[in-house]
């Protein structure tokens, strides 16, 4: 059986120190997918980022389903 994976995206902001940190939110894509096609999902190549505060960020990561309890 094949491992399967969940892409997560969540929100980051900058602190004053210049470090980015988990600022508690994030949304979880119910669908899986093979490590291979949520990395390829995932992949800033894939979209287009139109940020206008350069304080918060989004990152999107690809997570085991053991890893992320999904309601």
């Amino acid at each position: 059986m094949t491992d399967m994976f969940v892409l997560v995206i969540s929100m980051w902001g900058l602190t004053a120190e210049g470090e980015w940190t988990y600022i508690g939110n994030q949304d979880v894509l119910r669908q899986e997918f093979t490590l291979e096609q949520c990395e390829i999902i995932a992949d800033d190549s894939m979209w287009q980022k139109n940020h206008s505060n350069d304080y918060y960020d989004i990152q999107l990561d690809c997570f085991h389903v053991d890893d992320i309890m999904i309601k």
